[in-house]
């Protein structure tokens, strides 16, 4: 047992009812800890962050004795404000483009200031946008596991931009406008459609890979292998790109490519990001010819 001392790196940023020491048992784990601030302090586990005075990190889930505690050691406490679940954040993110497609699609006389039938192609991504995001919403319900509980309650404001902008209003607007452009022949629709259908498949079945590695209510963490993962560490992302690139060809939408760049640019990023801390963690273990997202390259 130690005796810590608990501070705020600012003196402006105190946290109310926060006792300036806490008697530590150093066999227990940081989650340990951050429970009996949160006890104090009235303040959900989830908005509190712990820090070491040179700005290490203490994560939840490690044990105490990893970070050589002694007496009067610091522990620096920062309140992150108010939180929001993460499968809560998802369900609102996934349902701006299921709420808005149908808007721009049934109500033409209301945004298009006249009534008109949508041709072939308009129909199809109609409901390839539908089921898209029906699909998320699903994985989201029953498959997806999550690092973090929760985030930040105002950041569900610049996430939810992402989706309710560029993939909602930014694509229906454009895509269900009179159009009078000549379709794409029929066969290249339906060979498009095949491709779209193999893609999202092709996402669940790693998302369900990834979730198989991480048993409900764990923060586990395993090398993923098998279908897609032999060439890359997130083949969900990539498959995801193939998606919105495919959906873009056929919808011969500018919108529908700026989505895509947009969203694939920040796929890569996250996955550039993860696949390092994959090598990290894991070491020599982690296949060393896999690249983070895009095959052979990078």
């Amino acid at each position: 047992m130690v005796t810590v001392n608990l501070r705020t790196k600012s003196p402006k940023t105190k946290i109310k009812s926060m006792p300036p020491t806490l008697d530590v048992d150093v066999s227990g784990t940081v989650e340990d800890v951050a429970n009996a601030i949160s006890k104090l302090t009235k303040l959900d586990r989830n908005r509190l962050r712990l820090t070491l005075i040179d700005n290490t990190l203490l994560v939840p889930e490690s044990s105490l004795d990893k970070y050589d505690l002694q007496d009067s050691s610091i522990i620096y406490v920062k309140d992150l404000g108010y939180q929001i679940n993460w499968r809560t954040v998802f369900f609102i993110e996934y349902f701006g483009p299921l709420a808005i497609h149908p808007l721009f699609f049934f109500c033409q006389k209301l945004i298009y200031g006249k009534a008109f039938a949508h041709n072939e192609t308009q129909t199809i991504l109609f409901y390839m946008i539908i089921a898209h995001f029906l699909k998320r919403e699903l994985e989201t319900a029953f498959v997806h596991r999550f690092s973090n509980a929760t985030m930040p309650f105002f950041n569900i404001f610049k996430n939810s931009g992402h989706y309710w902008i560029l993939s909602g209003f930014n694509l229906a607007y454009w895509l269900y406008a009179p159009d009078s452009r000549p379709q794409l022949p029929n066969v290249v629709i339906r060979g498009l459609v095949l491709l779209w259908v193999y893609a999202e498949f092709s996402n669940l079945v790693t998302h369900l890979n990834l979730a198989s590695l991480r048993p409900a209510g764990t923060k586990d963490r395993k090398i993923p292998f098998g279908y897609g993962f032999d060439l890359v560490s997130f083949p969900n992302y990539l498959f995801e790109s193939i998606g919105w690139l495919i959906f873009s060809i056929l919808g011969q939408s500018l919108a529908g490519l700026l989505f895509w760049a947009v969203s694939s640019g920040t796929m890569y990023i996250w996955a550039i990001k993860k696949h390092k801390k994959y090598r990290k963690e894991f070491g020599d273990k982690y296949p060393k010819n896999r690249k983070a997202m895009i095959p052979f390259v990078a």
